[in-house]
């Protein structure tokens, strides 16, 4: 295939992946605004959703709309955690907004199954994560003494130095007051959620990333799961 036509291929993927994110946000906005009410100031499943949205490059204006359009759209998703074990015991937590839970769990299964993973009791995976704000920051664009400073007044769980780049942690509670402070000391972060974090992690062998990968891709494209997070170092 000529490299133009590789290039475009790449490209169009690209738009393609980004697509699927943001449907996948869009769907998330409606379930949040539906069950708890389009303020998300008083909603805070809403408020992590639009944060998380908006860290995927959803514009406000499309945010705007699924709130406003919440009330109307007729279908009902139901939210669940699936958890299970892959190679040399990782341990993986998958959330799941679907309208069709036999689907949603059917799907689940097989790629459990093409990974020659398992899937596991409630809680005894999840356990092994903790709920935290989660706010990156690139090393050359931003310095540890500044976003110290900027959040002296906030409660920090930790401040993580990883060479290129630092990651600040929070409880999800003080997550939104530390963003806020961190926006109006004009301290630039590569992106900030709230999402799953895991407190022990553990080693995949090389001759099993390939399906790893594959099962993530997999969970990637399926409709039904918001999102993926496994314990690999």
């Amino acid at each position: 295939m000529p490299r133009k036509h590789l290039i475009a291929s790449g490209i169009n993927k690209k738009q393609q992946q980004q697509a699927k994110l943001w449907m996948k946000c869009a769907k998330e906005i409606k379930a949040a605004a539906k069950v708890g009410g389009p303020n998300p100031e008083a909603n805070p499943r809403l408020k992590a959703a639009i944060a998380r949205a908006l860290n995927c490059n959803l514009s406000r204006e499309s945010i705007e709309k699924n709130i406003n359009g919440a009330t109307k759209d007729q279908a009902a998703f139901k939210e669940m955690f699936y958890e299970g074990y892959g190679p040399n015991g990782l341990a993986i937590l998958i959330k799941v907004l679907t309208d069709n839970e036999q689907r949603a769990v059917s799907a689940i299964r097989g790629y459990f199954s093409k990974l020659h993973g398992q899937l596991a009791k409630p809680n005894s995976v999840k356990m092994i994560f903790e709920e935290l704000g989660e706010i990156i920051f690139d090393a050359h664009s931003a310095n540890e003494d500044d976003i110290l400073n900027a959040t002296i007044e906030n409660d920090i769980v930790d401040l993580v130095n990883e060479e290129d780049y630092y990651i600040l942690y929070t409880k999800p509670n003080d997550f939104y007051a530390v963003k806020e402070n961190l926006e109006q000391h004009h301290i630039p972060f590569v992106s900030a959620e709230i999402k799953y974090i895991a407190n022990q992690k553990v080693d995949v062998p090389d001759d099993q990333m390939d399906k790893v990968e594959r099962f993530l891709a997999a969970c990637e494209e399926d409709d039904d799961i918001s999102w993926v997070e496994i314990n690999m170092n």
